[in-house]
């Protein structure tokens, strides 16, 4: 329990020493900028690596498995007779990977996947698009546009035209595509699969979203006009799936992949060394929070051994008339708390002011609207840590200082007088 004797004691010694009451108030200040600052900067980072990433793809995707080649030697005998047949090999084209019965597993991956945003069935493949003499290689994705909206969203990166509600017989067109192509928003264009037939389509919006695969080599058109092009019926290559939480996509896929027979992967899979990336980033970010702990600790305990050096006196007096050992801990206990606490409630205003007055910065962005020069993540939660964190530390840091002076004997001081 903090007493009022104790409270008072302390509040009035801090006052007493104004300038060394100042000087630690403004270390410790300046670790808590530090720690927002930098954290907030190394964490915006993180968050715009992978948006960055996980902007144009879904987070987990769930297609037919692969057939692999397998080695005459490998194989198991067959037949009566214990002896394996060879004859003519027939190659399985990627046309071929569809998944059949796509609407059966829709309601099991909705029920199986947390925090799930969107699933939505999805047709891709290779083909062409020709505009006069012009002919050029593209992927094409046939989608529900208003589902794929949140997988990608193109509606926010729309030029001109439309995009979630793209009509039969249109599609959507990059703005670096559409100029190579020399096109715009009703022309027309064919779309041609490989060894398949042509069709016209009409171009019914252009869209900019700065990842160069969609912009330049991506056409979208209705998931009914990809399964007509590409022959697939009612069947879909892939069914995709964007969640609420980025990070949770490896547990999710590892849910689904024993819920249904296909192959089921994360974003993770193919984007290791961004992950690894990640580590380090948050390895240093704890490093800048260790070492700015650190040093407003030596700075609260430095401080509080000056104070118990010089109140030895006050220290003597105090105990003389009848002040206890935990009462005169508890004073020393309560100025380093008091310290740091006021040091990280400035140190953190500060420092969120700069976060916000840097986040107004602006530089220009070629493949749409300006970016933020510098992609802060300023959050309640850190700044509440922050404090929360110092205010921990000082503490801790007035225990030593606080003892040594819980030990002063009365009558050493007044003989030392």
């Amino acid at each position: 329990m903090i007493d009022r004797f104790s409270l008072s004691v302390a509040v009035r010694g801090l006052l007493d020493s104004r300038r060394l009451t100042l000087l630690t108030v403004a270390v410790v200040g300046v670790s808590v900028v530090l720690v927002v600052f930098l954290t907030s900067l190394i964490n915006g980072l993180q968050v715009k690596l992978v948006e960055d990433v996980t902007g144009a793809i879904a987070h987990v995707t769930v297609e037919p498995e692969e057939r692999q080649p397998v080695a005459v030697w490998e194989r198991e005998p067959e037949g009566a007779d214990g002896k394996l047949y060879l004859g003519e090999r027939t190659g399985y084209t990627r046309q071929k990977r569809k998944l059949e019965d796509w609407k059966v597993w829709l309601d099991r991956i909705e029920e199986t996947a947390a925090g799930l945003k969107v699933v939505t069935p999805t047709v891709r493949d290779q083909g062409f698009v020709v505009r006069g003499q012009t002919r050029l290689s593209a992927r094409i994705l046939g989608v529900r546009p208003r589902e794929y909206n949140a997988i990608v969203d193109i509606d926010e990166s729309l030029v001109d035209g439309r995009f979630a509600r793209l009509p039969a017989g249109e599609v959507a067109l990059g703005e670096m595509l559409a100029g190579e192509l020399k096109v715009g928003v009703g022309d027309r264009v064919q779309v041609t699969p490989p060894g398949g037939k042509t069709v016209s389509m009409r171009v019914g919006g252009l869209y900019s979203t700065g990842f160069g695969g969609l912009d330049g080599a991506t056409v979208f058109m209705n998931l009914d006009d990809a399964q007509s092009l590409f022959g697939l019926g009612s069947a879909v290559s892939s069914i995709d799936l964007k969640l609420t939480d980025v990070f949770a996509a490896d547990e999710v896929a590892g849910k689904l992949s024993k819920q249904v027979p296909y192959d089921v992967t994360s974003w993770t899979e193919d984007n290791a060394q961004l992950l690894s990336a990640l580590e380090a980033q948050r390895g240093s970010s704890n490093l800048i929070v260790f070492f700015a702990a650190l040093a407003a600790a030596f700075a609260v305990a430095s401080i509080l051994v000056v104070l118990v050096t010089n109140k030895l006196r006050e220290i003597g007096i105090l105990k003389a008339i009848g002040a206890s050992r935990r009462q005169v801990r508890t004073i020393f206990a309560l100025q380093g708390t008091l310290l740091s606490f006021l040091g990280s409630v400035v140190g953190a205003a500060l420092g969120g002011l700069l976060v916000l007055g840097l986040s107004t910065l602006e530089r220009p962005n070629v493949a749409g609207p300006p970016e933020p020069l510098f992609p802060f993540d300023l959050t309640r939660t850190l700044v509440l840590s922050a404090i929360g964190v110092a205010s921990l530390v000082g503490f801790l840091a007035s225990l030593i200082p606080a003892r040594r002076a819980a030990k002063v004997q009365p009558i050493d001081v007044i003989r030392g007088l």
